[in-house]
């Protein structure tokens, strides 16, 4: 059975076909999801259908190829690609006023719970209650970037919801996979440690599919997943 003959559910189109997109694959099988398009380095694009969201899990060199196909067919997309030029960030942003348009610098649900931690902690941490705050990330060796973008937005959101930066922000690469990010408090005598560690690429392929749910039925623009998780905890709870 070819994976656009399985049971009902959005179309998903899935370029790059490395560690996250093959999890996403794989997470779209089992949940009986259709993946009507794939497209990589070797096997280039197939598609059997136009999907209803576009999921991008490639690497830069695709970014305008992905842009021209989401453009041309009206597709929503999520964005998994975090090293991109200012450029390619302008492009991600024209794209959205067409189709909506979901940044995805974390895909873990649990990260965005960490995010929501820190905004929690920092409207407390002021004052004679002041902590001195930084951020450790760990990859695997072969990791390219560091610090990684999950460290350096984490680092963003304390400084927005504190107004202080933090002090420093540590990059590791040993290790199994995927990673760990962790917002570390220090006061005289005692530490806060807010960690969040994944060890799957599940995860981070089910918040894929998560965005491309909620990017199916959006509006045009450019939104984070925190945008994504705030609506579908809400839709939830309500």
């Amino acid at each position: 059975m070819s994976e656009a003959t399985m049971s009902a559910g959005p179309a998903i189109g899935i370029v790059g076909l490395g560690r996250l997109g093959s999890a996403l694959r794989a997470v779209c099988r089992a949940g009986g999801r259709r993946v009507t398009l794939t497209a990589s380095r070797r096997g280039g694009w197939s598609a059997e259908a136009v999907p209803e969201v576009l999921v991008d899990a490639s690497a830069p060199e695709a970014h305008t190829e992905v842009l021209a196909y989401c453009a041309a067919h009206r597709v929503p997309l999520v964005a998994c690609v975090s090293n991109l030029t200012d450029i390619q960030w302008k492009a991600l942003e024209e794209l959205a006023e067409a189709v909506p348009v979901v940044r995805a610098t974390n895909l873990s649900f649990a990260h965005y719970l960490q995010v929501r931690i820190a905004e929690f902690t920092a409207a407390f941490t002021t004052g004679r209650f002041a902590a001195t705050t930084t951020v450790r990330e760990r990859h695997p060796l072969g990791k390219a970037h560091r610090p990684s973008a999950t460290a350096l937005a984490l680092a963003d959101t304390w400084a927005g919801a504190s107004g202080r930066a933090v002090a420093d922000i540590a990059d590791e690469r040993a290790g199994l996979p995927v990673s760990e990010h962790e917002l570390t408090h220090t006061w005289d005598g005692e530490s806060l440690h807010v960690r969040h560690h994944v060890g799957s690429w599940t995860v981070p392929a089910l918040g894929a599919l998560a965005a491309a749910d909620w990017a199916r039925t959006a509006s045009p623009g450019l939104v984070t997943m925190r945008t994504v998780y705030d609506d579908l905890t809400a839709r939830s709870t309500a």
